[in-house]
This record gives C-alpha cells, structure tokens and sequence, in this order.
C-alpha cells in the first residue's frame, strides 16, 4: 500500500511541477512571500514522499508540521497580515503565534469551516512531538530488540495524503495568485479522499 502511495505521490507532484512550468506571476512583495511559502509546501510534500520512499520515517513525519505552518503562514501573508507585520515577517521578527495565524486565516473567504483550527487542536502535540524528537518519534525507533524505525504502515500513508492534500491547496493558491481559475479548479478536482 505504501508503495502505491507513494507512486501516486510522485505523480501528484509532477502534475503539479508541469503546471507551474512557465505559469506567469505578478504581484507585490505580499503575493512573492505567499507565493514563496506555498512553493515551500510543495517542495515539503516531495521531501516527505522521498524520505518515505527511502523509509526515513522519523524525517518525513517531522516535516508534516513545517509543511502545516508554511501553508498556513502563506494564506496568512497574503490576505491577513497588515503592512508592518509583512515588514515583522520579512526581518523574522513576527511574534504572533500560530494559533493567532490559524485563526485569522479561517477569516478568509474559502477556508471559514473550520478545518486548520480543528488540525491544529487534534493534531498539534503529535506534529511537535514528531518535529521536536518527542515521545511520538522517539518511541517509533525500536523493532523488538533493533534500534530501527517502526512506523505503522497506516501512519505512514496517512502522512503521505497529508502532505498530497496540503501540496494541491499550495498549488491552487499559486494559481489563484496568476489568476489561473482553471488551474485552481483542476486543483480542487483532485482533492478528493482517493489522492494521496
């Protein structure tokens, strides 16, 4: 199943890269930093589907909450963040905290249902603990008497439709940004629980 998946990840991916071949972008320094962290997303989600590819479980798993906070850290830029945040952003000096960005993220138009600040409630200790070498991903590191990865099959998959799901939302804000609606709606045809 794994390898399926991560057949089907690839894939996803190259969809995605052809699309964004020559794909024309215009627009200030707030659309470029959106822009720049949904490419990010992307760029997380093949780091993800090559770490699994290789079993490197425990680097995969601790990527999903870098790909959760840029995605959210994108749409945020973009329709959120005020002149002088945007500066705050630029020099790394934003002292607003994720929750704060995730609620006001579900302000905007198209993502109000409530679906990031739900992730962030279920799900936040478990990213941490994977990222931050936590009891999740340190008790993953035995098989029997082996010091080895042992992440269960359906962990692992669940990680790859992650990060798939979250790589065509990343997409479909980039072709929302080129004023591609075309793009955006290919994008909101392959969401679906069947991808990766």
């Amino acid at each position: 199943m794994t390898q399926e998946l991560v057949s089907r990840a690839f894939e996803l991916h190259d969809w995605i890269a052809e699309r964004l071949d020559g794909l024309e972008l215009h627009g200030g320094t707030r659309s470029s930093l959106s822009i720049s962290c949904h490419d990010l997303v992307i760029e997380h989600h093949l780091g993800i589907v090559v770490l699994v590819r290789d079993q490197i479980y425990g680097s995969a798993f601790a990527l999903v909450r870098s790909l959760f906070e840029t995605f959210v850290r994108g749409v945020w830029l973009r329709h959120c963040a005020t002149d002088p945040e945007i500066q705050n952003y630029q020099s790394d000096r934003l002292s607003l905290r994720f929750g704060q960005l995730v609620s006001a993220v579900e302000t905007v138009p198209g993502f109000g249902d409530g679906v990031l600040s739900g992730l962030k409630g279920n799900s936040w200790s478990a990213m941490n603990s994977y990222t931050h070498g936590g009891a999740l991903q340190a008790g993953r590191r035995f098989s029997g008497n082996s010091v080895e990865p042992n992440y269960d099959a359906e962990e692992v998959a669940e990680v790859i439709r992650f990060s798939g799901t979250f790589a065509l939302m990343a997409f479909q804000q980039i072709a929302l940004e080129a004023g591609r609606l075309d793009l955006a709606d290919e994008a909101i045809g392959r969401l679906s629980p069947a991808e990766p």
